[in-house]
């Protein structure tokens, strides 16, 4: 059992030599994962730290290398999927037995779920050496971030289930076993304890605690809180709004009116179903302004929003601009959803 209060620290100075100079095509976290998981494995056969040990602070370690605190972090989830360090919340990062059986086994990580429905998602859509979706498509289709859809992609490399050419990845192989997942994650767990907690007060159409409120009460981080609103927004249980109106139970018949900016982001959906094909160059925010008749703030925040859901790409330069990369599907039903949906506003 780790010793949070006696756990040695590691020092960045015994972990010489380090990582460096990267290649212009070079993983960072597959460099950084090797190098740090021999150096691990060599230095607990020589006694130089022993289980029980923390790995220094990630931003430390990703200050020294030269990366984002974001690689190290992948890096560290790494060495825990391979079972030689151990996580955590709040504590920091262990040394651990890999030969030791858990006892208690890990709940199923949000990358482990991402893996497997992405290994489905594969076997029933694609064929040998055919080219994948893009990443941000294949993370809106499967409902998953960019950024676990990356991790899931890069495992599967690593598994020779695909391979990356060019910046794309491509299907080497469609015959592999997917495993059932069976373990709840920690946000599902505890969107079933909010869940439990809301239906027990019975206080229709008020708000419900805050982030930090909640990760008090069930001891996990704001994120994690964060992940699970979302599984009771999905569910229709809760409705989450920026801004004065926090989130509160759901009232379908008292729904708080969308921001304006997102109305207007609603009519520039139109305005690229109706007009423009992938790859059109949309008008300029200030023509766009005076189009809908509102602010060029109002046009930014509007074109951000359908950035992020993949609609549209920046780019500068003397012929720079707005760029339109995916036409959305309009009708009453999905322009409904856009005015009302919670899982949109949390995004």
């Amino acid at each position: 059992m780790i010793n949070k209060n006696n756990a040695r620290i590691i020092t960045i100075s015994e972990m010489a030599p380090h990582i460096h100079n990267f290649n212009n095509n070079e993983n960072k976290v597959d460099k950084i994962f090797l190098w740090l998981k021999n150096w691990l494995e060599q230095s607990i056969k020589t006694n130089q730290i022993k289980y029980g040990d923390k790995l220094p602070l990630k931003e430390d370690l990703a200050f020294h290398i030269g990366v984002s605190t974001g690689t190290i972090q992948n890096v560290y989830r790494r060495l825990e999927d391979y079972g030689l360090v151990e996580s955590k919340q709040r504590i920091g990062t262990f040394v651990i037995n890999k030969n030791n059986n858990k006892k208690n086994p890990k709940m199923t990580s949000k990358k482990d779920s991402a893996i497997e429905t992405l290994k489905i998602f594969i076997k029933n859509n694609y064929q040998q050496g055919e080219k994948l979706f893009s990443t941000r498509k294949l993370a809106k289709i499967l409902e998953i971030s960019n950024t676990i859809i990356q991790l899931a992609l890069q495992n599967l490399t690593y598994e020779n289930i695909l391979e990356k050419k060019n910046k794309y990845y491509y299907v080497k192989k469609t015959n592999y076993e997917v495993k059932q997942i069976e373990n709840k994650t920690l946000a599902e767990k505890t969107a079933e304890k909010i869940e439990k907690y809301i239906k027990s007060t019975n206080n229709k159409e008020k708000k419900i605690k805050s982030h930090k409120e909640f990760s008090k009460m069930y001891n996990v981080s704001l994120k994690t809180i964060h992940d699970a609103l979302k599984i009771l927004s999905k569910k229709g249980l809760i409705y989450s709004r920026r801004g004065r109106y926090g989130t509160t139970l759901t009232n379908e018949n008292k729904l708080p009116k969308p921001y304006f900016y997102e109305e207007i982001e609603n009519k520039i959906k139109h305005y690229i179903a109706k007009n423009c094909n992938i790859g059109d160059k949309l008008p300029t925010i200030e023509n766009l302004s005076k189009t809908f008749k509102v602010s060029t703030k109002t046009i930014k925040r509007a074109l951000d929003n359908l950035f992020d859901d993949g609609y549209i790409t920046f780019t500068r330069g003397r012929s720079g601009g707005t760029f339109v990369t995916d036409i959305p599907t309009m009708n009453k039903e999905n322009y409904k959803w856009l005015a009302i949906s919670s899982e949109y506003k949390l995004n």
